[in-house]
């Protein structure tokens, strides 16, 4: 786990969940949710990974729509990841793959 990287990609996240959380209130109940775990990682407390279950709010991209704003989503998948451990070699290949079809 990249203490650094998670920093930024909570940051990411805290960001564009404040920008949508004003037009959604979906996103504002997912930014309620996470507030305190982002409060961790911004200050550093958070030191082991976590797993994915841990990990409030997952449900409302899929099942409350917020997967339809996707700079969101993916700030939410990227926060996960390195909060999970980091990007893992079978996924650094899927993303290299798939950046190759475009």
């Amino acid at each position: 786990m990249n203490a650094k990287d998670l920093q930024i990609s909570a940051l990411r996240l805290e960001k564009s969940l404040i920008a949508f959380a004003k037009r959604d209130v979906e996103a504002s109940a997912l930014y309620a949710d996470l507030k305190p775990l982002l409060k961790l990682v911004k200050d550093g407390v958070i030191t082991t990974p976590w797993e994915w279950g841990q990990i409030r709010g997952r449900y409302r991209f899929s099942e409350r729509g917020l997967q339809a704003y996707e700079e969101l989503e993916q700030a939410f998948a990227t926060f996960c990841v390195e909060l999970t451990g980091g990007e893992t070699p079978a996924l650094k290949w899927m993303r290299e793959f798939r950046s190759q079809d475009n």
